[in-house]
């Protein structure tokens, strides 16, 4: 492929300090191709045929981005990406990949990628635009958000050819609604787990014709297990949109507060004023919550869905109040429900979708 005119874009004024770029390909001929365009657009370049050269390159050659195949020998674009957020938390990843399989699109996102972009690239300005987004948004030390968030800043007005690229961003999802279930299903965490002596188990029950259920937690430091569930269906307008940015949403909180404790109605408010500020972003049905393990008490903040909780003889029925993006923080937050050996927080739409969250104490405790 020959650079144009066209495809060699004026060099950003924020780019004096010529960063440099990593390139992880299997492939050569893209890899001199993708080489030879952004050293044309003021970049430097360093090159690797697979992720585990590319790790032992890391320390030496120190670049400012990654940009990845999926599809790799020895280690793929994944189990890379998955590396480099353990040992270079602060380096960003764009995974570029011919697949369209959702699985790995929820993966990325999972992985902290900070892009995620189809071959064959069309027109090399895209991937310019977004290495200059990642690398403004690394710029800014506080800033770790995910590629979701990059969706969210589309302009209403912008009927460029870009749209038309379809980067797995918001409009391809809502032409696509079984990509949006796919996508949706495949970012929900594992089915069972432990942490110590606390094991976490949850199943759900999904209608094959509605947007699912999301739910989602994260163990933190401070002792805590903070938690979301969101019903994407609730919104007709914008449930894919708001459930992606709820996601991401709780996600930068999370790493913000730096997995200490949780204040259920500033993460609240944080996602309510996200939603508010996103294009595409509407109200849905959720439900805020953190466990002290510690302490052994459980905090809920509804958001538009019911939900009850179960302590062996005792049951507490939580009322949905407002939706989340309609001010829910006025709702009423049930605080200190007793968490004993076995528990259970369950929520059901009847012909919708069920679900269940059965927290436990290991006997030994």
């Amino acid at each position: 492929m020959s650079k144009t005119d066209s495809q060699v874009a004026e060099v950003p004024a924020h780019r004096s300090s010529h960063p440099k770029i990593m390139v992880v390909d299997d492939d050569p001929i893209f890899r001199t191709v993708t080489k030879n365009y952004l050293e044309a657009i003021g970049y430097r370049v360093c090159e690797a045929q697979d992720g585990l050269e590319a790790l032992k390159l890391l320390d030496s050659a120190q670049p400012d981005l990654v940009l990845c195949d999926l599809s790799m020998p020895l280690l793929t674009g994944m189990e890379f990406a998955e590396e480099v957020r353990m040992e270079y938390p602060s380096l960003p990843v764009i995974v570029i990949s011919a697949t369209g399989d959702m699985g790995d699109v929820a993966k990325a996102l999972r992985f902290g990628v900070k892009d995620f972009l189809t071959k064959p690239l069309a027109d090399y300005r895209y991937l310019n635009e977004a290495i200059d987004k990642v690398l403004e948004d690394s710029a800014d030390v506080g800033n770790q958000s995910d590629f979701v968030s990059r969706w969210f800043r589309i302009e209403e007005n912008d009927n460029s050819q870009d749209e038309q690229e379809l980067h797995w961003h918001l409009k391809f999802l809502q032409e696509n609604p079984n990509a949006a279930r796919e996508l949706l299903t495949a970012l929900l965490p594992e089915k069972d787990c432990s942490l110590g002596a606390w094991h976490s188990s949850y199943r759900m029950l999904q209608s094959t014709t509605n947007l699912p259920l999301v739910f989602d937690f994260s163990w933190l430091m401070s002792g805590q297990l903070a938690f979301y569930l969101v019903d994407a269906s609730s919104s007709e307008e914008g449930g894919i949109a708001s459930t992606l940015l709820v996601r991401a949403l709780f996600d930068d909180y999370i790493r913000r507060v730096q997995h200490n404790s949780v204040d259920l109605k500033d993460l609240a408010n944080n996602m309510e004023t996200g939603l508010e500020c996103s294009m595409g972003a509407y109200p849905v049905d959720a439900l805020l919550g953190v466990i002290d393990l510690s302490d052994r008490t459980l905090s809920i903040l509804p958001a538009g869905l019911d939900c009850r909780w179960q302590n062996g003889d005792a049951h507490y029925h939580i009322a949905g109040g407002q939706k989340l993006g309609e001010n829910c923080i006025r709702n009423f937050m049930t605080k200190d429900l007793p968490v004993h050996e076995s528990s259970k927080l369950s929520m059901s739409q009847v012909g919708a979708s069920s679900f269940s969250w059965d927290i436990r104490l290991s006997q030994r405790e």
